[in-house]
Order: structure tokens, then sequence, then C-alpha cells
């Protein structure tokens, strides 16, 4: 299952026509990236929405008025610097190790949420999904403290470890996620390569 989220994010839809070559990249990028994974997390529960959350209709399509988790993970800055190394020396590898690394990140994720004592979880909603704006990135973190999981932000915006997520986890519904309520269902890319962008297990 690994491997096939891995090919998505490499925009190769048929893992049967994937060369042995390829395979073994990311057979060895897996094992690698979670010798180099220093995994975190954090999370806090919340009953009403934020003030970045109001008058947003992803956010509220999403929530309704469950209650809810703002969550906060990394696989840490070593991931970083290894991806920077082997981009000056092999760019393929440096390339599935990537995908790998963003991969690794979503399941250990997953494994953490489902032995959370909160009932039914619905799926991460990162901000950037359903017309909601990245910048509410930086609004979560700070409200989570999320710097002692070693999480910041450049002066760009851009999030720091790179193999960061932070997300909204509804509580009490297991939503499913689906294309039908993405802004960018109607340009996406991953639908163009007739597939999406999430686990469908």
């Amino acid at each position: 299952m690994l491997k096939i989220e891995i090919l998505k994010y490499l925009g190769l839809k048929d893992a049967n026509s994937v060369d042995e070559y390829t395979n073994s990249l990311i057979d060895k990028a897996l094992l690698e990236v979670e010798q180099q994974s220093g995994f975190k997390y954090i999370y806090e529960k919340f009953d009403e929405p934020l003030p970045f959350m109001k008058d947003v209709s992803g956010y509220q399509n999403y929530l309704g008025d469950s209650p809810f988790l703002l969550c906060a993970t990394t696989l840490g800055v070593q991931i970083d610097r290894y991806i920077q190394r082997l981009q000056l020396k092999d760019m393929a590898y440096a390339t599935v190790f990537d995908a790998a690394a963003s991969v690794f990140l979503e399941m250990k994720a997953d494994e953490f949420e489902k032995n959370l004592k909160f009932g039914n979880l619905g799926f991460r909603f990162c901000p950037g999904y359903s017309g909601t704006s990245f910048i509410d990135n930086q609004e979560i973190v700070r409200l989570l403290k999320a710097e002692k999981i070693g999480i910041t932000f450049l002066e760009s915006g851009l999030m720091v470890p790179l193999k960061s997520m932070v997300g909204v986890i509804k509580i009490g519904e297991n939503v499913k996620k689906s294309c039908d309520g993405c802004a960018a269902k109607g340009d996406c890319g991953f639908r163009k390569n007739g597939t999406y962008c999430y686990r469908n297990d």
C-alpha cells in the first residue's frame, strides 16, 4: 500500500508498469526514511470554531457543529538534511526519497490518531484543502505551540521541517475524504492522471 502511494506522488499511475530499478529505489527509500525519521505529534481538542475558521465554508462544511482536534506532526529536521544531501549526489533517488518521506509521515500520523481516545475521527483536513488558506498553518502551529516538536516557519511562510503537516480532525464521525468538496477538483493533477491524492482504504 505504501508503495502505491509513493507512486502517486511520483506521478506513476500503474504499479505494474514500474521498472525493477524504480522499485528497488522505493524499497531502499522506505527503509532509510524510517531510519532517519524523528516522528513527533502534538494535538489539542477544541469544542467551538476558532476565529480563523469562522465564515470559512471549507471548515464549516467539514466540521458542522462537531468538536475537533488541531494537530501538528513532523518527521524532524534530519529528514530535510538528508534530502538536501541526496540532491547533491543522486537527484533521482532524492526524488523517490522525498515522496517516500511524505507518505511515511501520513502513515505515522494515521497510526498515532487511531490510538487516540476520542471515538470516531474524520480525516485530517489540512489548510489549503477545499478553499481554505495555507496561512492557517501558522495559526494552528501557534495555537498548539508546535515549536515544542520543532515546527517553525521561515519569513517566506514556508513550514520547516518540510516534512511536517498540520490539520483539523473532526471528532464523532468517521468522515472520509473525497474529491467532491475539494477546491482543486477542476484542475487536479491526480484526477487528470486517473487517481486521487489520498488513501482510499
